[in-house]
């Protein structure tokens, strides 16, 4: 799938934050990040993924089942 495919899809999905996250690492703006989930099924999440990889993201999966990425500060 081309990244113009993934990215039309994305927007089909209404997944527009994970589209600004490509457009920023593809600009080289944004190195990491974190994501709760990808929407589409899990070949369209490889996709995304491999796309992800591809564009030297480094990406953190982050799921309520664990409770990563709900850390706070105390105070």
């Amino acid at each position: 799938m081309s990244r113009d495919e993934i990215l039309t899809r994305l927007y089909s999905l209404g997944a527009i934050s994970l589209v600004r996250d490509i457009q920023e690492i593809e600009a080289g703006r944004v190195r990491r990040i974190a994501l709760p989930q990808i929407p589409g099924g899990p070949e369209f999440s490889r996709e995304v993924m491999n796309l992800l990889r591809c564009l030297g993201a480094e990406v953190d999966l982050v799921g309520e089942r664990t409770g990563a990425g709900r850390l706070r500060r105390p105070g």
